[in-house]
């Protein structure tokens, strides 16, 4: 499907005979072009899914993302005791456990930097990380901004994480300031797991 995809690409670009640096375009450059673009698209993919894994508490989700060997590797700003520097796989069941404590999550990533060789790519995320806890019974927003470095390599034309480590750049820590109405409807409301909606819309509505 993917070659399919950059014959028709390439037939689109037929009339351009230069690339924007000058370059002479030719159908193998050209194509050479459209694959990365398409690797940088399933990189950055799986990157979302990644963050979707946390909010979710999708275990099996978050697991998909790595490579069995990949390695997983950070340490918690707020709860410096937390750090992990280790297999990818083993870190899923420890990251579940601890989201439990957590009453709401939301990862938002941006500003993607991926650098694709071969079936090899280093890639810069930056996230926002958003958390409430309770700390001697009073809701808490951990609200976090780093950036996430990773290797990926792709096998098989599945791009999978080797290594990730996150850099902290700035946090807060404050009282909630969440106001839910008395009346806001439970249907409307995100879940932490596969009773969220977002895992039966698109069926429902095909």
């Amino acid at each position: 499907m993917k070659r399919i995809l950059i014959g028709a690409l390439i037939a689109l670009s037929a009339a351009t005979t230069t690339f924007a640096g000058g370059e002479r375009m030719t159908k193998k450059n050209l194509e050479e072009r459209m694959m990365e673009v398409i690797d940088k698209q399933d990189i950055t993919e799986v990157i979302y899914k990644y963050a979707r894994s946390l909010d979710r508490m999708d275990a099996d989700l978050m697991k998909s993302t790595y490579w069995p060997e990949g390695t997983e590797e950070h340490q918690d700003p707020l709860f410096p005791v937390f750090k992990y520097d280790d297999n990818g796989h083993k870190f899923v069941p420890i990251a579940m456990k601890g989201f439990e404590s957590l009453k709401y999550t939301q990862h938002r990533i941006s500003n993607p930097l991926i650098e694709v060789d071969g079936d090899r790519a280093t890639a810069e995320a930056y996230v926002w990380a958003y958390h409430v806890h309770e700390e001697d019974g009073v809701d808490k927003e951990g609200i976090l901004g780093g950036r996430h470095l990773f290797r990926f390599e792709k096998r098989d034309g599945e791009w999978k994480i080797m290594h990730r480590s996150t850099i902290f750049d700035w946090n807060q820590n404050q009282d909630a300031t969440a106001i839910w109405g008395g009346d806001y409807s439970d249907k409307y409301k995100g879940k932490r797991n596969r009773e969220d909606d977002s895992y039966n819309y698109i069926q429902r509505n095909k």
